[in-house]
């Protein structure tokens, strides 16, 4: 692979990840209600996720999960309506005291649910595997091996999207210092809330 296929690789992933979509939605919601430690822990379970994908697609399976129809179709749905019912989750979320001390064990669950989550929303999402099969072949030199590229491309691809989800998650987790009072924490939750509704719904609308 020349070093400029490979550098068009690079701005190509960079642009798809900017792009908002359910996973960036979750991370920033996630920054905005608990900060950027809480960004980072669904950041883990959207990375998980990620691996997997890579895997499944270096493994060839893609173009198998991607022709099987129905099934990617109910995954997504299962995708969206978990984004669904966290957001319900998060316009109900009662006040939270910023100056009462929360017990370590309360905070380890918080964390572990937020990877699952995480992990839950990015993985339910077949239209990316489809994705994936179909664009890292573009990248790959003819005149080389395939696996080795194919290597370089889905590791790259992990740490660009893990770099990039994360920067969005630590930026809206800067925020949340400044919305910990009880009315700046209803709108913060209804804001958190209405987006990843929204975010379900329009991910449930979604053509293949």
């Amino acid at each position: 692979m020349s070093l400029e296929l490979y550098l068009g690789f690079i701005a190509a992933t960079l642009i798809l990840c900017v792009i908002p979509g359910p996973v960036v939605t979750y991370l920033v919601a996630c920054g905005i209600r608990q900060g950027p430690r809480a960004a980072m822990a669904g950041l883990a379970g959207t990375t998980s996720a990620l691996l997997v994908h890579m895997a499944l697609v270096l493994a060839g399976l893609a173009p198998l999960l991607a022709a099987i129809g129905p099934w990617g179709e109910a995954l997504k749905l299962v995708g969206a309506g978990y984004l669904v019912w966290i957001g319900i989750s998060a316009w109900r979320a009662p006040y939270e005291d910023p100056d009462l001390p929360s017990p370590p064990t309360r905070q380890a669950t918080s964390a572990a649910t937020l990877y699952r989550r995480g992990f839950l929303i990015s993985v339910t999402n077949p239209k990316s595997l489809a994705f994936y099969a179909a664009f890292f072949p573009q990248f790959v030199s003819a005149s080389a091996p395939a696996a080795p590229q194919l290597v370089l491309l889905a590791t790259t691809f992990i740490v660009v999207g893990t770099i990039s989800d994360g920067a969005f998650g630590l930026a809206a987790g800067k925020l949340a210092p400044y919305l910990k009072g009880a009315r700046a924490q209803t709108i913060r939750n209804r804001i958190t809330g209405s987006v990843l509704v929204g975010a379900g719904i329009g991910l449930a609308l979604a053509r293949k």
